[in-house]
C-alpha cells in the first residue's frame, strides 16, 4: 500500500490543531509548526463561543466528552439594552441540527489543551518556537524553512497561521499580500472571577448607543469572560495605568453585569485588541499548498463564527484528503470547493448583522428597538439553523453519531 502523504501544518491555533488532529485520525503523518511556546498557546486570549456546527465537527473526531467537560453547554443567547432590559432572546440550542452536539462556551486555552492532548494521543508532532522564514512547493514536495536555518519537508503544506498570513505568512507568499481591514472597533476583554448575574448557559450580549456593545459568558471554574467594544482609531494604545479607567468608563454606560465584571477582573487580565477582517479570496489552494481559518477568510467577531469556521475547515480538509490520498493536489482543490459556498454564506450573514443600523436619538430609539426585536424574532430560527449546520463528512469514520447531520 502506498504511504499516505506527509502534511506540514503551519500554525497551532484552533484551526491548525483541528486540521492536524483530523488528518492524524485519517492516518496521515502530520507535523505542526508554531512560532509561540506551548505555554503561550494555553494562556493566550480569554474565552470563545464554539457553536453547535463546530462542536459537532469536533465530536466527529472523538472530542464530544472532552468539550462538554471543559466547556459550558450553550442553551440560549440574549441581547440587553444599556438599561439591562432584554430585547432579543434566542433559544439557540433549539435551533441546532438533529443529533448534533450542543455548542459550548470555553476558555481558549482549555480548547487548545483539548486539541493538543488529542493530537499527542495520535503521535502528531507539534513543534513550538518554530519561526517560519519561507517555503517552497515545487514538483512533488513542500519545504518549509525556519529562521534558524533548518528545514522541514513534506508532501502537503497547510497555512493556518492566522490573519497575519495576509501580509507575511503562507497566504501572502502563495496568493499575494492582502492587508487586514480594520473594522473601526477596538475591544477590551477580560475574565471575571465573579459571575455578576450572568446566567450559566447563556451568551449575554449588551448594546448601548454610539456603537458601544459587548458580551459575556461562563467558562470553567465559575469564571465569566467578557468583552466591550467601541469605535476608535486604529492602533490606539492606553497609557500605562489607564486601561482599567478606560474600560470602566465604557462599562458604566450599562446597568446590570458589565460594571461588576470589570470590577472583578484583575488588571493583568485586561486586554485591548483592534478588530480586523480580511477581504474575500476566490482562491485558497495552489498545487500542494492550501490555507484555512483566518489565513483564508477572517471575519469580524459578530456571531462568534471565526473559530467555528476554522474548525469546519480542518475537518473538511482531512475528509477530502482521505478521499484522494494519492492525489493531494486534487484533494486540496476539493476542500476549497467544498468550503467556499459555506464560508461565503456565513460571512454574508455576519456582515449583514454587523451592518445593522444604529439609532442614537433617544426619541426614536424605543421604536427602533421594537422593530429590531420584531424582525429578529421572525428571522432568528432560519439564521441560527443555517449558522449551526454541521459539515457533511463523507470519508471520516464517525466516532460519534452526531458527525452526520
Amino acid at each position: 500500500m502506498t504511504a499516505k502523504p506527509t502534511v506540514l501544518v503551519v500554525g497551532a491555533g484552533i484551526g491548525g490543531l483541528t486540521a492536524a488532529l483530523a488528518l492524524g485520525r485519517q492516518g496521515f503523518p502530520v507535523r505542526v509548526y508554531e512560532r509561540r511556546t506551548s505555554l503561550r498557546i494555553e494562556t493566550s486570549g480569554t474565552g470563545v463561543t464554539i457553536w453547535s456546527n463546530a462542536t459537532t465537527a469536533l465530536a466527529a473526531l472523538g472530542l464530544e466528552k472532552q468539550l462538554l467537560e471543559a466547556g459550558i453547554p450553550i442553551e440560549r443567547s440574549r441581547v440587553m439594552t444599556e438599561r439591562d432590559v432584554s430585547v432579543i432572546r434566542t433559544p439557540v440550542q433549539s435551533f441546532t441540527w438533529p443529533g448534533s452536539t450542543p455548542g459550548v462556551t470555553i476558555a481558549r486555552g482549555d480548547l487548545a489543551r483539548v486539541l493538543t492532548d488529542a493530537c499527542e494521543s495520535l503521535d502528531v508532532e507539534i513543534h513550538f518556537g518554530a519561526n517560519i522564514a519561507d517555503f517552497s512547493a515545487d514538483g512533488e514536495r513542500a519545504v518549509v524553512r525556519f529562521d534558524d536555518g533548518s528545514e522541514a519537508e513534506g508532501d502537503v503544506l497547510v497555512g493556518a497561521d492566522g490573519l497575519k498570513s495576509g501580509v507575511s505568512g503562507i497566504a501572502a507568499r502563495l496568493l499575494g499580500t492582502s492587508e487586514p481591514v480594520y473594522t473601526g472597533v477596538t475591544t477590551y476583554r477580560g475574565v471575571s472571577d465573579s459571575a455578576c448575574g450572568v446566567p450559566e448557559g447563556t451568551v449575554h450580549l449588551f448594546q448601548a448607543r454610539h456603537g458601544v456593545n459587548g458580551g459575556a459568558w461562563h467558562i470553567a471554574g465559575g469564571r465569566v469572560t467578557w468583552t466591550i467594544g467601541h469605535p476608535a482609531p486604529e492602533g490606539g494604545e492606553d497609557e500605562p495605568g489607564t486601561r482599567r479607567a478606560h474600560v470602566m468608563a465604557l462599562a458604566e454606560r450599562f446597568d446590570g453585569p458589565p460594571r461588576c465584571l470589570v470590577e472583578n477582573t484583575p488588571e493583568e487580565r485586561l486586554l485591548r485588541t483592534d478588530l480586523y477582517y480580511s477581504d474575500w479570496r476566490e482562491q485558497w489552494s495552489k498545487g500542494r499548498v492550501t490555507i484555512l481559518g483566518d489565513a483564508a477568510h477572517a471575519v469580524t467577531t459578530v456571531l462568534g463564527q471565526g473559530a467555528c469556521q476554522a474548525i469546519e475547515d480542518g475537518v473538511v480538509l482531512a475528509d477530502e484528503m482521505a478521499a484522494s490520498p494519492g492525489d493531494p493536489v486534487a484533494a486540496l482543490k476539493a476542500y476549497e470547493q467544498a468550503r467556499m459556498e459555506r464560508v461565503r454564506s456565513v460571512r454574508d450573514t455576519i456582515f449583514k448583522v454587523a451592518g445593522a443600523p444604529q439609532v442614537d436619538n433617544p426619541l426614536l430609539r424605543p421604536l427602533f428597538l421594537r422593530m429590531t426585536t420584531f424582525f429578529a424574532h421572525r428571522n432568528q430560527e432560519a439564521m441560527w439553523r443555517g449558522l449551526q449546520q454541521p459539515p457533511r463528512l463523507h470519508h471520516t469514520p464517525a466516532l460519534n453519531t452526531a458527525a452526520r447531520p
